[in-house]
């Protein structure tokens, strides 16, 4: 199998870096892959990726699919809010839009998370989607102490000194 009409969704930093969401001088070490469509081209991906590195210098994860453990957290209908960031004659590269990636960086809630947020300054109509969308999680069985950092992460953000 090439790598014909394959779609890969990035998450975290690179998402960020490549929509404009996040400065263009922040940095990151890797690509975070959340979804490879169509099932079974994320093995030629990787494959391909491990080239590149080899290639390159570049460390072996530079593209990697560890986000996919978060996959049961990324917001209903988040494809329709997702944008095209590159367009090429083997893959199309998606990146998640605005809203899903201030509810994922809140939902991860790592230092690195809560600085990004920052510099993101979401409004508090997006801070409320985002409580709503924790809701949801909750209302789909997501453990209680997960959300409840995401919740400190999220009143963190409402602090008038975050903005």
């Amino acid at each position: 199998m090439g790598l014909a009409a394959v779609d890969v969704l990035l998450v975290g930093a690179s998402a960020g870096i490549l929509t404009g969401q996040l400065p263009r001088h922040r940095t990151t070490t890797d690509c975070d892959v959340i979804e490879v469509q169509p099932a079974g081209a994320e093995d030629v991906l990787m494959a391909a990726a491990e080239a590149v590195a080899s290639e390159r210098g570049l460390p072996h994860n530079w593209l990697n699919t560890d986000a996919q453990m978060l996959r049961h957290a990324l917001p209903e209908s988040w494809r329709d809010r997702a944008e095209t960031v590159f367009v090429g004659e083997a893959m199309r590269v998606m990146a998640i839009g605005r809203l899903d990636l201030i509810r994922m960086k809140v939902y991860a809630g790592r230092a690195q998370d809560l600085d990004d947020l920052r510099s993101m300054r979401p409004s508090s109509e997006e801070l409320d989607l985002v409580d709503t969308y924790l809701e949801r999680l909750a209302a789909k069985g997501e453990p209680a102490a997960h959300l409840t950092d995401a919740r400190a992460v999220l009143a963190s953000l409402r602090e008038p000194h975050a903005r």
